[in-house]
Order: structure tokens, then sequence, then C-alpha cells
């Protein structure tokens, strides 16, 4: 299926054909970006004929707090939420690896106004084939963006809303239009925040390290997962703390980590060779122990078996 059109989406608790799915122009969603949205991975096995999501229940409380910082209703429980997600994923058949959107989001305002606080709220999730990026194996390269990534004074970034995305979207353009894969934002204070829509970390001297949630960042759910398999498997001490600019150069490894991304070698920055220039092993042992518990070993503590 994939590369074609799925057959189904979600849209406020029925199962619409994929054209269908749609909402009006004027809502807050569309217009200002007013919603709340998580992605979430789900693993083909094809030993058993089994599609597991990964982590879906630490997925949906993110989303959670998202909505509860912008006060947005709780229109449709946990429950309803993983039951329409199984259903739709059902609907599609499904036999190869996918990414589900799910999006919580503001409709319409009193007189179509899209600044006012607003309890009409709907839901759509929508599910699309994707494959692992041919970056997980050869590496991206990465360049220091112009944009600073927002602070706490400003938007929060610990939440995923659509409005706080046209900052990664910036720097993910711009990285691309002078010859890069991939941005790295620093914070207001000038050390490194993330990639636009993925966390980063850092290896050097034995110390894995990332920066901490205080540091402009997305609360990353794959990021914890690193630590806690780098906890669990590797003679490694991960850490959190600040880390400036020219630490990435001087690091014996760079990677980035987010759902979409899974984890990925950075293998250059602002054209300066990480390492020797090639994924790391340090990076490919993380790879190994994060493919065998999403796909080779799913265990029920982590993933949910859809079929």
């Amino acid at each position: 299926m994939s590369g074609n059109t799925p057959a189904y989406a979600w849209l406020n608790g029925t199962i619409v054909p994929w054209d269908q799915c749609l909402i009006h122009a004027r809502t807050q969603g569309a217009f200002w970006g007013a919603n709340a949205f998580e992605g979430v991975r789900a693993y083909w096995n094809n030993s058993d004929r089994q599609l597991y999501i990964y982590r879906l229940e630490d997925h949906i409380a993110r989303l959670r707090a998202s909505m509860h910082c912008l006060d947005m209703p709780q229109t449709y429980s946990d429950t309803e939420i993983t039951a329409a997600i199984l259903e739709l994923l059902r609907a599609n058949r499904y036999e190869e690896d996918v990414h589900i959107v799910i999006v919580p989001y503001f409709a319409m305002g009193r007189n179509f106004d899209p600044l006012c606080h607003t309890e009409d709220t709907g839901m759509h999730i929508t599910v699309l084939p994707m494959p692992r990026s041919p970056r997980y194996h050869q590496g991206a390269k990465a360049g220091i963006s112009s944009w600073r990534r927002i602070s706490d004074d400003t938007m929060p970034p610990r939440i995923k809303t659509g409005a706080n995305y046209h900052n990664s979207r910036l720097a993910q353009h711009e990285a691309v239009r002078n010859g890069h894969d991939t941005a790295i934002l620093l914070n207001h204070r000038a050390t490194v925040a993330e990639c636009p829509g993925s966390c980063l970390a850092i290896y050097r001297d034995g110390v894995l390290s990332t920066p901490p949630g205080t540091s402009g960042v997305l609360e990353g759910i794959t990021i914890n997962a690193v630590a806690r398999l780098t906890a669990e498997h590797l003679p490694l001490r991960f850490e959190r703390r600040e880390i400036d600019r020219t630490e990435l150069y001087l690091a014996d490894e760079v990677l980035t980590c987010g759902t979409l991304a899974e984890i990925q070698p950075i293998v250059s920055v602002d054209g300066k060779a990480i390492g020797k220039g090639q994924p790391g092993p340090t990076t490919r042992m993380l790879q190994e122990l994060y493919e065998a518990e999403v796909r080779l070993n799913p265990t029920e503590k982590y993933s949910l078996a859809v079929y």
C-alpha cells in the first residue's frame, strides 16, 4: 500500500473515506494552528504478521498535557482515542510500518474570531505508511539554524501544537536551502535545543548527553527510551545538561531521535565531520536495542498489538 492514498481516516468519532476527512478553513485549528497533536509509530512484525503501536499510552498522556496547556476541553477519553486508532488501522488493513497522527483542534470561535476561547473542538486521526528514512542507515548532515528555538516566555516549547512548528519549519527549510539534511536549533541562551521534530544527544568520553527540559525542548518520548536503554544495556552514563554549540563539533557522535526520525546519526554539523564522519558504534548499538524493542521483541509494557 506504500505510496497510495489510504482508504480511510477518522473524524469526530467516525471512520470516513480519506478525501472526506475535512475541517472548515475558518476553524481556529486550521486558521491559526490552534490544535494539539501527537505522532505515533506502529511497527509491522513480519514473523507473527502483527502490527504493534509503540508507546501509545505515553503519547496520549503527552497529548493531554498539550491540551491542558491550551485550555482545550477533552472531548474523547483515552479509551475512545485508543479504540479509534485500532479501528482505523484495521479498516486500512496495514501490513507495514505506519505513522499515526492524532489532532484535537479548536473549531469555530464566536463570530469566527480565531482569537477568542471556544469550547467547540474536534479531532481527526490519520495514518500513513511510513518506511524508515535512509538517514537512519547513512546518517544526516546538520547545520546550525539562524532561527532560535521558541522559549517558555514566548510559547510553550514542551507541548505539541501546530503553531509551534512554524519555528521548526523555518529552520528546516533554511537548512535544506543551505545544503544540509536537517537543522539544529539553539535556544535564547545560545545553547543547543533540538532539531525540527526531534531531540538531540551527543556522545563524548563515555557519556551520552542531551539538553534538559529547561532548554526549550519538547520532552521527548524517544529520548526517554534512549535513556532507559542506555541504563539497562550499555556501560555509559546518560545525563541531561546544557550543551554548547562547539561541543557538537568535538563530540565523538551526535544523534537525533524522535518518533518519526527514530534514532538517526548526525555525521556532520556545519560541514564539520563528527568523529570519523560516519555513524558511530554507540548510535548503532542504540539502534539495535531500539529495533529489538519496537519490532523484534515487542512487549505489552511498551507496545499494543493491533490484529
